[in-house]
């Protein structure tokens, strides 16, 4: 039973608060006037147990309609606003060259005129000579798809149309709009997701991830205040980029090792959970080594805890689907497993368009939302930006939508087939050559090589290589060489095969030593047991190569 003068204490803080509560409206008031009077109301009213539901509510029908206005005034019918448009998926047969450039034509014909002066931001180039230079200088240093002349020159010319356009405003551009929305809706089914999987596209790998990281940080400040220091569990072969968004949002990454095959101790990594833990990450495929991360078996982790499972799929998203369709061996990794609950996988890899290009992909909106930044309070209007990028140049987004479309499922499965192909023949021809092995069992097309003879120096192999002209990557952890096979390798795998077999051979008979190149100053920094000593020497080395 509560004594008197409890209850005389719980109305002395009772009439504090309201008090307060009175003179913050109307300081709100003098200030902001009535519009002030309605935001507190509705801040206060999101905070009763019943309303947010209600509130969300509002703002999703004051958006829609909104949205739906601006359909109408585009040419749209009622009736078309109310049918829910149907998933874009990757065509079964890729559309031809000139079928793409009419539907171009078509889309140019509509699209605003930026040089026509009347609109005043966005877009701060002219068609002129300086523009068409820019074109030239585009096209010279692209690097080559290996797909086709035809592709690369497809890719580029809807990258030169939509150049300048920018995908900052939505509104202003609805071709870059409807291009990404079909992107995001081809991957998400390519990747096994149904209809309420949603997305962005970014530059890249790295921003596609460093989303994911703010979203599952965002949401965990949200649904558990009471995390203060959180953590996200990773293989120790995550791609660096989650250490960088890690160090941007301020999160903790907890690294678990891998076993003798390469994948990560599913037991450790369960060991690893905390009640600090925001986000599950794991790779298919891990770049090191081109093996899937036990993937299956970290998703039901995540439905059991109910911690979100991000699967960066960056290198293996373009590939993996049509190697398993192919017949080959790839565990389950993406939105079949109820416990995944994103995605990452970049077009401008086996995607086969121009650089700039990554899906990040959501199991649904609402924990899309987290990623999405919005700044009511400027002078110069409403801010909002989905990704993490402000201006996003059109010629990317538009080169990526026309790769998709005209290479469709069965141009991904011919260049996987052949790429598979090609793949299995290095692998073999590896194991053959004496001192020689590859580690773990690789799921597509890239692999790593280490010595199998404990004499054997691979880095030095690595250094005569270089001197036949091929250009290694040099891994650590254990000492290994990479290998991603590019349709550029098809007319010379015979090539690689015997300079491999020739450079190991020298070095295991004591020809050559390790060469003054990269790799010695790539053995050295290997060999130093404090990692922030190689981190300084890192950082230095950035420092001074770009040097003017």
């Amino acid at each position: 039973m509560i004594s008197v003068d409890a209850m005389e204490w719980f109305a002395l803080i009772e009439h504090v608060i309201l008090t307060v509560f009175m003179i913050s409206l109307v300081s709100v008031f003098v200030s902001e006037g009535w519009p002030g009077i309605a935001r507190i109301t509705l801040i206060f009213l999101k905070t009763l147990p019943g309303f947010q539901h209600t509130v969300d509510m509002f703002v999703k029908r004051e958006v829609n309609d909104f949205v739906k206005q601006l359909r109408e005034e585009g040419g749209k019918s009622k009736k078309e606003l109310e049918k829910t448009p149907p998933r874009v998926t990757l065509p079964e047969k890729g559309i031809s060259a000139d079928i793409l450039r009419e539907e171009m034509t078509k889309i140019n014909k509509n699209k605003i005129k930026t040089d026509a002066g009347k609109i005043f931001a966005l877009v701060y180039t002219m068609d002129d000579d300086n523009f068409k230079l820019q074109k030239d200088a585009y096209d010279m240093f692209t690097q080559k798809s290996g797909v086709s002349v035809k592709h690369d020159a497809l890719v580029k010319e809807f990258h030169h149309a939509f150049m300048h356009e920018n995908a900052l405003n939505p509104m202003m551009f609805p071709s870059l709009r409807r291009f990404e929305t079909e992107i995001v809706s081809m991957c998400a089914d390519m990747l096994n997701g149904d209809e309420k999987v949603v997305g962005s596209l970014t530059s890249g790998g790295t921003e596609s991830i460093l989303m994911a990281v703010k979203t599952y940080r965002d949401r965990a400040r949200k649904l558990y205040p009471d995390i203060v220091h959180p953590e996200m569990v990773a293989p120790i072969t995550i791609h660096p980029a989650f250490e960088k968004a890690a160090h941007y949002f301020n999160l903790t990454i907890v690294h678990v090792p891998i076993d003798d095959d390469f994948r990560v101790n599913v037991d450790k990594y369960k060991q690893a959970v905390t009640k600090n833990t925001v986000a599950l990450l794991a790779s298919a495929t891990q770049y090191c080594h081109g093996v899937v991360d036990p993937i299956e078996e970290i998703a039901a982790i995540a439905t059991e805890t109910g911690i979100p499972f991000h699967v960066d799929a960056c290198f293996g998203g373009f590939m993996l689907p049509w190697v398993e369709k192919l017949g080959y061996p790839v565990p389950k990794f993406d939105f079949r497993l109820d416990g995944v609950t994103s995605m990452s996988a970049d077009l401008h890899k086996y995607g086969y368009t121009s650089k700039g290009s990554s899906v990040v992909l959501y199991r649904n909106a609402e924990i899309r939302k987290y990623q999405i930044f919005a700044y009511g309070g400027w002078p110069g209007g409403l801010f909002g930006s989905p990704s993490m990028a402000g201006t996003r140049p059109g010629g990317n987004i538009a080169a990526s939508w026309v790769a998709l479309r005209h290479l469709g499922k069965d141009g991904y499965l011919k260049m996987a087939k052949s790429l598979m192909k090609i793949t299995k023949k290095l692998t073999d021809g590896i194991k053959k050559i004496p001192g020689l092995k590859i580690l773990g069992d690789p799921s597509m097309t890239c692999f790593a090589i280490a010595a199998s003879d404990p004499s054997l120096d691979l880095l030095a192999v690595a250094d005569v290589m270089e001197t036949k002209g091929w250009k290694m990557e040099r891994q650590q952890f254990p000492t290994s060489i990479h290998c991603t096979i590019l349709p550029q390798h098809l007319s010379i795998a015979d090539q690689l095969l015997a300079d491999f077999a020739d450079a190991t051979k020298k070095v295991l008979n004591g020809e050559v030593k390790s060469l003054p190149s990269a790799s010695s100053m790539y053995g050295m920094l290997a060999k130093i047991p404090d990692k922030a000593i190689v981190n300084d020497v890192i950082v230095e080395f950035f420092s001074e190569i770009y040097k003017q």
